[in-house]
């Protein structure tokens, strides 16, 4: 293998060699042959033999032996670099900043390479002075033993070969000003105010030394450039192993991992793992090559579920590390206490945060005593400078992050410290009473600005109401997800919100004003997974008291109206969503009465299929209000009333393309999911079932991650009519079967209907009549919740019945179809 096989030098970077080619180039110089390299990069001989004809072309080289002799003359062209340590191991990833660096130094005399610890900075640093061929071979001093300034001094004249004598300093910069000179300066961050000093004094006698600087922050030098060392990219979540690979950080780890444990291979199996931990360790090279060793006793799988203790998993290092690289820990510990007190205290505090944060929030949860909100204007960038949080703009704010590893570290010393509780009740009161007065905002008032406060605080929400459930606070979880309400509709169902809601509902819905809201809440959330139950909910809280103000009224008759509707009785809620639209409409609350009427005409439109004037009136409303999320979600509301129908399918798709813009520009994820989902089944419909089985599954995914059902199921039913139409029967049952289960649990009689009527289809394509017969049954049950509009758009059984009738004795069928009508729909397709 060539001596850098990651560095690409300069004849081979102008002949445009790629990354893969200079793999297989190195190993041709190795006189390996196209088996052997296959073998060894895990690809196919014919990929290599393409890649070795592209060597040739691009090299002018006329046989392999050419490329041979190529490749000795650059190793001997390195090895005249040999004054720099040379690892022991490969260099994997930094393709992009090895060459920004090299320019850097080229056109800067003093350059720091910063970074968090474990990131790669002196590995990174020797590989720039291994390829920086237009400089002279660089100088490599270590500064990770020095104590003092004159430990500095020593090290630097030691590095040099200069004999001890008592002007060491005048000697040194005599040394340094015969010709030119390159410095690599590692580790300088413990001794930062000393080297500095020597720097500036040694750059501003002479003008022929150039400086190539590692340090956890800046040194402070007058001309100094500073670049910022990032953790290796990740890789997604994939079981692919090629997608895994194109992260530099999943190969680092195979690397590793293979040469700890010869025969370990990344494969369609682990892949996902492999990416996950790679995740988890923040892309970070030290953590990455502490882990990868361990799949001698672990599977990737099992060292996921061991990183909840990573300081005590990721120790014992290479032999030739430095003491502080030996662990994790040690490394990040390095760094902590190379800050004051104050420092340590803001870092320790700003551990609760578990995402990106920015300045203000910081401020309000990290400023108590003994720091103050002003203490945080001169802490921050010192803290930042030091490499253990990291900063990037978002617009027109700054947003700020620690490394998982950073923020572990510095939560344990936060909980030896005695501070965690205080500090993460101050992080929950904040977000969870700083969310409900967003209301108005979502509701067309600045709904932008206020989605965009929800998105990035997410993390935060979640982990502040996990600690309010884990300390059974129920009254201020309810403050919270109450207080934001039927805000919910605006900001999407998110699968959190159920969790939540199962716990919070094992105990009474609070008392007080927030009661009624509570309950509105909680119908709508539950509406979307247990029909039944929030029918439950509503009609208790509607059956109290009516010592209830006008604000309670309007919303008990909401939620009942609401609940019967998605429960699959539109009959019984059309006259409380028709008073609650009025009652609202008594309290100028526009917003909640456009909410009414939307869903009245969803159960008109259950009852007769003419639905769609209240949910068009709705749509106008809503966009009178500004809010273009709900106005998207009642377009797409009347392009399914028209899908549902099999007519106007023309403004069907006007309605869909409306919505999807106003979606995309709120960046509303959930209305977005909607708008695909009816377009999906749009297109499918004019197709005759058998288009858009790929886009289907894609929106499963989606809904499935949000928990909302009764997409789900609708995603469902559009995978088994495209594997109905290609005549994948198993499939297609296994797909409809699930529908069925789900359609029936939210009350969705549509959806249930159709998803019966295929699987009896399928039944019958299989030899069971009377169990197709006895599925028809159920199916025709079901239908009688359908209006004679909407049936127009189910799938075809005519033909089905027609032939269970030639096939099965007349009583049999008659039997089978009153059978169907009697099972729970769970034991029917159970059998």
């Amino acid at each position: 293998m060539g001596p850098k096989l990651e560095i690409v030098p300069e004849p081979l970077r102008a002949a445009g060699v790629t990354r893969r080619e200079l793999e297989i180039f190195w190993m041709v110089a190795d006189r390996l042959h196209n088996k052997e390299i296959a073998d060894r990069l895990h690809v196919s001989a014919r990929t290599v033999e393409s890649h070795v004809s592209s060597l040739l072309g691009k090299l002018g080289a006329p046989d392999r032996q050419t490329l041979v002799e190529t490749g000795a003359r650059l190793r001997d062209r390195s090895r005249d670099r040999s004054s720099l340590p040379r690892p022991v191991s490969t260099f994997i990833g930094r393709e992009r900043e090895i060459e920004e660096l090299a320019r850097l130094v080229s056109a800067h005399r003093m350059v720091t390479l910063t970074g968090p610890a474990g990131a790669g900075k002196t590995r990174l640093a020797l590989q720039v002075a291994a390829a920086a061929d237009s400089l002279p071979p660089a100088v490599f001093v270590d500064l990770a033993t020095a104590t003092s300034g004159e430990n500095v001094l020593r090290l630097f004249a030691d590095s040099l070969t200069l004999v001890p004598e008592a002007r060491l300093r005048t000697a040194l910069r005599e040394a340094l000003s015969e010709g030119p000179h390159w410095l690599l300066v590692d580790n300088c961050e413990h001794v930062a105010a000393a080297t500095e000093m020597l720097l500036a004094e040694l750059l501003s006698s002479t003008s022929q030394l150039r400086v190539l600087a590692t340090s956890r922050a800046p040194l402070g030098v007058a001309g100094e450039v500073v670049y910022q060392l990032e953790p290796l990219p990740v890789p997604p979540e994939t079981d692919d192993p090629e997608a895994v690979l194109e992260a530099p950080s999943a190969r680092l780890f195979v690397d590793r991992a293979a040469t700890a444990s010869p025969g370990f291979a990344i494969t369609a199996n682990n892949a996902r793992d492999i990416a996950e931990l790679c995740r988890k360790l923040d892309g970070l090279p030290l953590a990455i090559e502490l882990a990868a060793p361990r799949v001698r006793a672990f599977s990737p799988a099992e060292l996921l579920l061991r990183l909840q203790d990573r300081f005590a998993l990721l120790t014992d290092g290479s032999p030739g590390a430095a003491g502080r690289h030996l662990t994790l820990e040690g490394a990040l510990r390095w760094s902590y206490e190379l800050l004051d007190d104050a420092e340590r205290l803001l870092l320790e505090r700003c551990s609760v945060f578990p995402a990106e944060f920015d300045y203000d929030t910081a401020a309000e949860i990290a400023g108590f005593p003994p720091l103050q909100r002003a203490d945080l204007t001169r802490l921050f960038p010192r803290v930042l400078d030091r490499s253990l949080i990291s900063a990037s703009r978002r617009g027109q704010f700054t947003a700020y992050r620690m490394l998982e590893s950073i923020r572990d570290f510095a939560r344990s010393q936060l909980v030896l410290r005695g501070e965690e509780e205080q500090v993460r009740e101050r992080h929950a009161s904040y977000h969870l009473g700083h969310g409900p007065k967003l209301l108005a905002a979502l509701q067309g008032g600045d709904q932008a600005a206020a989605m965009s406060w929800f998105d990035r605080r997410w993390a935060d929400l979640r982990a502040a109401m996990q600690w309010a459930l884990d300390r059974r606070d129920i009254d201020l979880a309810w403050r919270f997800v109450a207080g934001v309400g039927t805000g919910w509709e605006i900001l999407g169902m998110r699968g959190q919100l159920f969790d939540w809601l199962e716990v919070m509902l094992k105990e009474p819905l609070p008392t007080g004003s927030i009661r009624a809201q509570a309950v509105a809440t909680a119908v709508i959330l539950l509406s979307n997974q247990d029909a039944g139950r929030a029918v439950s909910v509503a009609q208790h809280f509607y059956q109290e008291s009516d010592r209830r103000d006008d604000r309670e009224a309007a919303l008990a008759e909401l939620s009942l109206g609401w609940a019967l509707r998605y429960s699959g009785s539109p009959e019984p809620a059309i006259p409380h969503l028709r008073e609650a639209a009025n009652r609202f409409d008594r309290l100028d609350d526009q917003w909640h009465r456009a909410l009414a009427l939307q869903v009245l005409g969803m159960g008109e439109d259950d009852m007769s299929g003419d639905g769609l004037r209240p949910i068009a009136l709705a749509a106008d409303v809503f966009g009178a209000l500004h809010d273009d999320v709900k106005r998207a979600n009642c377009l797409i509301h009347m392009a399914g009333l028209s899908i549902n129908t099999g007519t106007a399918f023309d403004e069907a798709e006007a309605w869909l393309a409306e919505a999807h813009e106003l979606a995309e520009r709120t960046g509303n994820h959930h209305e977005l999911l909607h708008a695909e989902l009816f377009r999906a089944r749009l297109d499918q419909l004019r197709s005759d079932d058998a288009s858009n089985r790929q886009q289907f599954v894609r929106l499963l995914d989606g809904f499935r991650r949000i928990g909302d059902q009764r997409c789900v199921a609708r995603c469902l039913l559009g995978i088994g009519r495209a594997d109905v139409a290609d005549g994948d029967l198993e499939p297609a049952r296994r797909h409809l079967t699930e529908c069925a289960f789900i359609a029936d649990a939210v009350g969705d009689p549509l959806a249930l209907v159709a998803a019966l009527r295929l699987v009896a289809r399928c039944g019958h394509s299989a030899g069971l009549s009377r169990h197709a017969a006895t599925v028809l049954g159920a199916a025709d049950a079901a239908a009688e919740r359908v209006d004679t509009a909407r049936r127009r758009a189910l799938p075809e059984v005519g033909p089905l019945r027609a032939e269970l009738e030639h096939e099965l004795q007349a009583h049999e069928l008659t039997s089978a179809l009153a059978e169907g009508r009697k099972i729970p729909i769970k034991q029917l397709l159970a059998l």
